[in-house]
């Protein structure tokens, strides 16, 4: 059941970098350098917080907590998703405890 949670959350956020990083393609002008970078890096870090989902990267899952927080801003699908990661996030933190304190 995880497996599905983290496709779905990982696949959501390939598709939110490929889309912030779409119109940086087109040129917005030299005044607008700085945004450039900003949406380069913000797609980026989305594109590789999907990725880590995808790939089951425990140790990198660090990466996807300011995906999250990103992702709040961008109202209404980015706030479902984040809201969505963050019941996932808590809920394997809770299944993990459970299974530790069984054994």
């Amino acid at each position: 059941m995880n497996k599905i949670h983290r496709q779905v959350i990982g696949i959501s956020w390939l598709v939110m970098g490929a889309l912030i990083f779409s119109p940086l393609v087109l040129k917005l002008g030299p005044a607008a350098d700085a945004a450039i970078i900003g949406g380069v890096l913000a797609s980026l870090l989305f594109i590789v917080g999907g990725f880590v989902l995808l790939a089951n990267l425990r140790k990198f899952s660090w990466v996807c907590h300011p995906c999250a927080l990103l992702s709040l801003f961008t109202f209404p699908l980015g706030t479902a998703i984040s809201l969505y990661y963050l019941w996932f996030f808590i809920r394997s933190i809770q299944m993990a405890r459970t299974n530790s304190e069984k054994k």
